[in-house]
């Protein structure tokens, strides 16, 4: 198996603006150096595992997705955005459910 480093950099970059976070920002979090961040961007270097766990948690996308571009059957954001909703009752659930679907269905027209 061939791994494309280049992708994978375009997916991380494509995270990290998606959050308006800019390559130092991304790298303090990281404690990486902005430097490395802009190399592993471009696919010219390899990251460690854990370099990787850490963007995935700072830039809150799957190691799947980062590293496949496969996003995940269950995501956890947003299971922990709908528990919290659950807390708050049926009615906060049930709505923001809506706004979801509502959302998934024009995400592309947006």
């Amino acid at each position: 198996m061939n791994i494309d480093y280049i992708s994978i950099g375009n997916r991380i970059r494509t995270a990290r603006t998606n959050l308006s976070l800019s390559q130092e920002q991304l790298a303090e979090k990281c404690n990486l150096s902005t430097s490395f961040i802009g190399h592993i961007e471009r696919g010219s270097r390899k990251m460690s595992l854990e370099t990787l766990v850490s963007l995935c948690d700072v830039l809150n996308v799957s190691a799947d997705y980062l590293l496949l571009d496969n996003m995940p059957e269950n995501d956890m954001v947003l299971n922990q955005v709908l528990n919290e909703a659950k807390k708050k009752g049926s009615y906060q659930y049930a709505k923001l459910s809506t706004i979801i679907k509502a959302l998934a269905e024009v995400i592309d027209k947006i």
